[in-house]
Formats: structure tokens, C-alpha cells, sequence
């Protein structure tokens, strides 16, 4: 298995002429296939220049768009469903043994998808699909996945945790000392899995 970043550039859609318009990001946390021909998306924008509303209405008057089902969080972002008649990256995921992440709108009107591929052969027979059904896709980035760059289940909640209760920032919000008392842990035991659980992180990084 390798995970993979794809950047697709699809025929003309709501996506396209939605990021040409407004210098948001559109971030799509589940995409799937509805109806014969259409996909349905379930997005997240962040309310970054306050005109989510503005965005949110231009996507439901956009001529392939069928329904908008939207949910304000309270920071402002949105959360929503939306429903085309019609989605060439939808169709061509159907069926392929790839799993995808995540998805985000870029600025020149492409989508960056990551990828989680599944048996021989599956990356190259989605790209087929997804240029069968015309759209133009760049490979950005490929990794094999393996023991020794994925974090384990432990090491991936605890430097969440970390994240969250800002252990990383400056100055720190949260000691280690603090962190191995929530884990039940020791300091010591506390600093060698964020040790290596960070080296993983940056191996992964620098090995893309």
C-alpha cells in the first residue's frame, strides 16, 4: 500500500468556478458517487475572510449543483452536503480499490487528492479512469506505507494531545511533565514516544 497525492484538474464544475471566484479553500472530507452520473461531496470552509455565506450561496445557484444541506460551526466554517448531477472524479473513484483521505480545493481551480491505494495496480487504473472520464491528473507525491514511517495508535493520540494542549507552541501551554501524568506514563517514557513518534513525522515529510 503507498499513499498518494494526486492533483486533478477536472472538466468545468461548481468546484472550479466556486475557487476561481473566491480565494478559499474548499476542503472535502468524503466524496462518493449519487445517482447515474452525479457525486455527492461533504465539505468543510473555513470561514477565513467572513463570506462563507457568499460561497455557500454561489454553490447552490451553480447550474449543476442540486442540493446544499449546510451546518454552521461555531468558529464561523461551515459543514455541508453537496449534491451535483455530475462528477468525473466521483465516477472514476467508484469502483477502484483506493481509499481517499482527504481532499482540498487548490487556487487554480484543481483538487488535491490524497490517497491510500489498495491492491497492484489500483493507482494506475484509477488515473486511467479519472482521464477516461476527462480529467487531466498530476502525480505529486507517492510513499510506501510501512512499520517504520506510520505512527503507531498510542504515539498518533498522544502528540495529538500534545498538539491540542499546546505542548508545540511558544511558549508551551503544557509541560511534559503534565503530558506523562494524563498518559499515566513517566517523563522519560513521556519524551521518547513524542521523540519517536516526531521522527516518523519528519522522515515522512522529508522523504515525499
Amino acid at each position: 500500500m503507498r499513499e498518494v497525492v494526486l492533483k486533478i484538474t477536472m472538466p468545468d464544475n461548481w468546484v472550479k468556478d466556486i475557487t476561481a471566484k473566491y480565494p478559499v479553500p474548499i476542503k472535502f472530507k468524503e466524496c462518493m458517487p449519487h445517482g447515474d452520473s452525479g457525486g455527492r461531496g461533504l465539505i468543510e470552509i473555513d470561514n477565513i475572510f467572513g463570506i462563507t455565506d457568499d460561497i455557500i450561496k454561489d454553490i447552490e445557484e451553480h447550474a449543476e449543483v442540486c442540493r446544499v444541506d449546510i451546518t454552521s460551526l461555531n468558529d464561523g466554517s461551515v459543514l455541508g452536503s453537496v449534491i451535483t448531477d455530475k462528477c468525473a472524479a466521483c465516477r472514476a473513484l467508484t469502483g477502484s480499490e483506493c481509499f481517499l483521505t482527504s481532499a482540498l480545493s487548490l487556487g487554480d481551480g484543481s483538487v488535491e487528492w490524497k490517497l491510500i491505494t489498495g491492491g497492484e495496480g489500483s493507482l494506475i487504473h484509477l488515473i486511467d479512469n479519472l482521464e477516461t472520464n476527462g480529467c487531466k491528473v498530476e502525480l505529486k507525491s507517492t510513499i510506501d506505507l510501512n512499520r517504520t514511517n506510520m505512527l503507531t495508535k498510542r504515539q498518533e493520540e498522544i502528540i495529538h494531545a500534545a498538539f491540542q494542549k499546546g505542548y508545540y507552541n511558544c511558549p508551551k501551554r503544557i509541560t511534559i511533565k503534565k503530558l506523562a501524568e494524563i498518559f499515566d506514563v513517566s517523563q522519560s517514557t513521556m519524551g521518547e514516544i513524542l521523540q519517536r513518534g516526531e521522527r516518523k513525522i519528519i522522515s515522512d515529510h522529508f522523504s515525499r
